[in-house]
């Protein structure tokens, strides 16, 4: 893990969010963004506009932030499933946060789908994906396999430190 994430990961489960929104533009002009920057950055402002405790000073405007991160990842990055992955979910599950609510709610389910589709194996995008919709027996049966499934890859891929991992930890470990 590069230091300099591990530093924002560190400055974000200490709730020092202005500390890390100040790393990680610093991380974004030296970096020019590539995808592994871009999703923990997207996902930070994804969250600090739903800071409950307003521990972030808003003397940015996120929204437009997140709305042009979007687009940025629309336009570098929309071919990768964990692109869609979480940008359908954060919008999928706040499409108002990103525009128009109706066109976005279809859009976000829309972009889980393309995730699940290009990584099938992927147990996360398969429990999400199916958890977004209807699901007949079959289904429900696939979606409890792929919530065990999860577990495993949470304890090894998103175990450390940072907003990103510490919310899949709590939202998608599933029974």
């Amino acid at each position: 893990m590069n230091r300099n994430f591990e530093q924002i990961f560190e400055l974000e489960t200490s709730e020092k969010y202005n500390e890390a929104y100040s790393e990680y533009k610093k991380l974004l002009s030296e970096n020019n963004a590539d995808f592994k920057t871009w999703k923990y950055y997207f996902f930070f402002l994804w969250s600090m506009i739903e800071d409950v405790n307003r521990v972030f000073k808003k003397d940015v405007d996120l929204r437009n932030e997140l709305e042009s991160e979007l687009k940025n990842g629309l336009k570098k990055y929309s071919e990768l499933a964990e692109f869609n992955f979480i940008a359908g979910y954060t919008i999928s599950i706040f499409p108002y946060e990103f525009g128009d609510y109706e066109k976005l709610q279809v859009k976000g389910k829309e972009m889980l789908k393309k995730a699940f589709e290009k990584e099938q194996s992927n147990p996360i995008y398969k429990m999400v994906y199916l958890g977004s919709k209807s699901l007949n027996n079959k289904e429900q049966s696939l979606y409890k396999k792929a919530c065990v499934e999860s577990r495993i890859i949470l304890k090894t891929k998103y175990s450390g430190k940072g907003l990103l991992n510490e919310y899949y930890n709590q939202v998608f470990n599933r029974e």
